[in-house]
């Protein structure tokens, strides 16, 4: 059953993986503006407030101003319209001190003032100037007490206001660094839901082109597109198995079965090229020449094919030292007479006295390259063959004059049944089979084989393979 957060293809999954990350960006993006937005209220508050504290501070100011002339000049002329104006002032001034007092924290000061303020209501009708001197005295200097007030709570305002503004940026920070770490675990998620059925795929692909074939029992998990090609891939490693399977049996066989009458052919051309079952005219012996050649041409590739079929089979190499030179001298004896034949040599270089290797394998390795020297190389010409150590690893040079490999057939002559464009100089027909054993023995060696250009020869194989250092 598919999750209910699970895309039904890639596509789908890709979209809801991209307004999955595009949600935290719209979160910040909203607190941004709502932030900002509080900022500005706040600002544009305070802003006014601030502006207005400042002109009753001013105008409070210019009242007691007011006042003082206005009481002065009543207790001179002594008119009901003076009398009536300083009243007015004091009124004003009254309810204005109520409204300053509200916003500060001076309950004392501004009991005092309005004392003050009370005692002119009452006395100025009938006292002197020289009595209420005092006291306008006293009434101006704690309105300037009181404007001092004011700028204080607006200097207190505005540190108020400049730590809000901190204290929302710092907020902003958090919550921006919040939702990037949470965009980040979404983008990293939904990477991690692609990237693991992918990985899975690879591993399939990989353990296809392998040859133990240890083909993953996993399902992958994942869009829709990528479990569908999981599945493809798995019947196609089902159908390699298969065709695999068939391949070997149809070598097995297909060489066993072909000895057994390649024998009797062998055998009686054998008696008749003896003439042991009569005598043969010239006619006669020119055509079982050519059945003896034929039949030794059959038997080699016969033999090439169980050789490979015997190397397909073979699980784990068996290492152990052995001694270098006697392996090679053991492979040249074996081919010395067809290198007489052409009147080749070998040139050997021999660089290391002792070698950890599978002798089996580095055999069927020596014998398919000197086979493919003396068959391609010039005659008359050196067969080169150079062991010597290189770094970790230690290299199998094999080379000859003759036609050289392009650069472009070069890694294909490497695959089974495989032949180069280059004329054979021997009498039997190559199978495309030697440099595939070659590459296959250096393979489960831990090696490689390559062609490579050397400046003695015209063709050199090269197989690289691990050294091992012996400890006396």
């Amino acid at each position: 059953m598919r999750s209910p957060i699970q895309p039904a293809s890639l596509r789908q999954f890709i979209l809801l993986s991209f307004f999955l990350a595009l949600i935290p960006l719209a979160v910040l993006l909203w607190q941004s503006n709502s932030a900002l937005s509080d900022v500005s209220r706040f600002a544009v508050a305070e802003a006014e407030s601030s502006v207005d504290s400042v002109k009753r501070a001013e105008n409070m100011q210019n009242l007691v101003i007011d006042i003082e002339r206005a009481v002065r000049q009543f207790g001179i002329l002594r008119t009901d319209s003076l009398s009536r104006l300083a009243t007015t002032h004091l009124m004003n001034y009254q309810q204005m001190l109520q409204q300053v007092c509200l916003d500060l924290d001076a309950p004392l000061l501004c009991q005092a003032q309005a004392a003050q303020v009370t005692t002119l209501l009452q006395n100025f009708l009938h006292a002197s100037n020289e009595e209420l001197s005092p006291t306008l005295l006293t009434l101006r200097q704690q309105q300037q007490q009181l404007t001092e007030q004011i700028w204080q709570r607006l200097e207190q305002r505005l540190q108020t206001q400049q730590n809000f503004v901190v204290d929302a940026q710092n907020q902003l920070a958090w919550q921006s660094v919040t939702l990037v770490v949470l965009t980040l675990l979404l983008v990293l998620w939904a990477q991690a839901r692609i990237a693991s059925p992918i990985k899975q795929l690879d591993t399939m692909i990989r353990s296809i082109g392998q040859a133990s074939h240890h083909f993953p029992h996993e399902q992958v998990v994942g869009p829709r597109e990528l479990t569908e090609l999981g599945e493809q891939l798995r019947w196609l490693a089902s159908r390699l198995q298969q065709l695999e399977a068939l391949r070997l049996i149809l070598l097995r066989h297909a060489s066993h079965e072909l000895k057994t009458p390649l024998s009797s052919i062998r055998e009686g051309c054998a008696l008749l090229s003896e003439q042991l079952v009569g005598p043969l005219n010239a006619q006669q012996m020119e055509v079982v020449t050519l059945l003896n050649g034929s039949a030794d041409r059959l038997s080699q590739l016969t033999e090439q094919l169980l050789d490979y079929n015997r190397l397909l089979q073979q699980a784990k190499p068996e290492f152990g030292w052995h001694d270098s030179t006697q392996l090679l001298d053991s492979c040249f004896a074996d081919h010395a007479l067809s290198l007489q034949q052409r009147q080749q040599f070998i040139q050997l270089d021999c660089q290391l006295p002792r070698i950890y290797t599978d002798a089996m394998l580095f055999r069927r390795i020596l014998d398919n390259l000197i086979n493919n020297a003396q068959a391609y190389g010039g005659e008359g010409s050196p067969v080169w063959v150079i062991l010597r150590p290189h770094e970790k690893f230690m290299l199998l040079d094999v080379a000859n004059n003759g036609t050289p490999i392009p650069a472009e057939l070069r890694a294909k002559l490497f695959e089974p049944f495989q032949r180069g464009k280059a004329p054979r100089f021997d009498a039997v027909q190559g199978s495309g089979l030697g440099l595939s054993i070659v590459s296959d023995c250096a393979r489960l060696l831990g090696g490689m084989a390559e062609i490579v250009d050397v400046n003695y020869a015209d063709v050199c194989i090269r197989v690289r393979l691990p050294m091992v250092e012996e400890h006396v």
